[in-house]
């Protein structure tokens, strides 16, 4: 058994190629920015375009009580390395001893060795392998030995916002889905199975799916009121979303992720949900009365079908 996996996106081999490697969280406009390089080196070298990413984050091999907060799960991270023009990615099960590898056996064992890598494309000021103080003439000169040619990609820059995976983060556990759509490049999606909740968003108007979340580790975003777009079979609704720990009711049951659909009437118990994620409207809060908490509600969702445009 490898411990390696290759998916390939399209009809050309997956080797020879210009590779380039990183975990990709998010796959943000900074790493689309690096993949249009590898896809233009690729082409002009007439070899595949390669993405090199491991199963899990590193740092939960490297430090036992690490609990990553993912922006992407890796059927997500697939799906949007295959929508960037990439020609395939090859998934590598990070272990001890795979994070024991110096930058210059990874090249041998997996760049050259695995994957036909011709040329590998270095991201801004990523690094990779044990020996972390390797620096980008170390890589080079490493890799004339192993005949693969090591490209450093320029640094995506704008003048409005710093882009990494961990901005993305901080905005969404702040609530500022708004910039963390900017960075991305699409809004932020979070995907689950719709569970039973109490009932009483259905006894005041208002019913919602509680929704689950698919992987415990992907990150939910800051409490608050959202105006989200909600997919189920196929079809797509505005929706009106509240994260947090419903303070009105007290009702000690923990978080959770409520989405009340705009003209949707059925039941979802059971069912799978794609939540995008487009507006903040406010902080959770803390009614005196159900009426008031319904009289909010009214408010709330009035501005989430101006602002999806309903």
């Amino acid at each position: 058994m490898t411990d390696f996996e290759i998916y390939r996106f399209t009809s050309r081999p997956a080797a020879p190629a210009v590779a380039t490697v990183g975990f990709f969280d998010g796959v943000h406009l900074g790493h689309q920015y690096l993949f249009r390089q590898v896809r233009a080196l690729a082409a002009d070298q007439g070899y595949a375009a390669l993405a090199v990413t491991f199963d899990r984050h590193p740092r939960q091999v490297l430090s036992a009580d690490y609990r990553p907060k993912l922006l992407t799960t890796l059927p997500e991270k697939l799906d949007l390395l295959a929508a960037s023009g990439l020609d395939a990615c090859a998934v590598l099960r990070f272990t001890p001893a795979m994070a024991a590898l110096t930058s210059g056996a990874f090249m041998s064992r997996y760049l050259v060795g695995a994957f036909g890598a011709r040329s590998l494309v270095v991201g801004y000021d990523h690094h990779f392998g044990s020996d972390t103080g390797a620096t980008l003439a170390d890589y080079q000169a490493e890799g004339r030995a192993q005949g693969l040619e090591v490209v450093p990609a320029p640094a995506f820059s704008t003048a409005e916002f710093t882009v990494s995976s961990s901005t993305v983060r901080r905005l969404l556990e702040g609530g500022n889905v708004e910039r963390a759509t900017q960075c991305l490049g699409r809004p932020y999606a979070l995907a689950g199975t719709v569970v039973e909740g109490r009932h009483l968003g259905r006894d005041i108007g208002f019913p919602t799916a509680n929704l689950r979340p698919s992987d415990p580790g992907k990150l939910v975003p800051g409490r608050g009121v959202y105006a989200v777009e909600a997919t189920v079979d196929g079809h797509t609704y505005g929706a009106m979303l509240n994260i947090g720990w419903r303070p009105t009711l007290a009702d000690g049951r923990g978080p959770t992720i409520e989405a009340h659909l705009f003209g949707f009437s059925g039941d979802l118990y059971g069912r799978g949900l794609t939540l995008r994620f487009f507006h903040r409207l406010r902080d959770e809060q803390r009614f005196d009365s159900l009426e008031s908490l319904q009289a909010q509600l009214r408010t709330d969702a009035a501005r989430c079908r101006r602002l999806l445009g309903l």
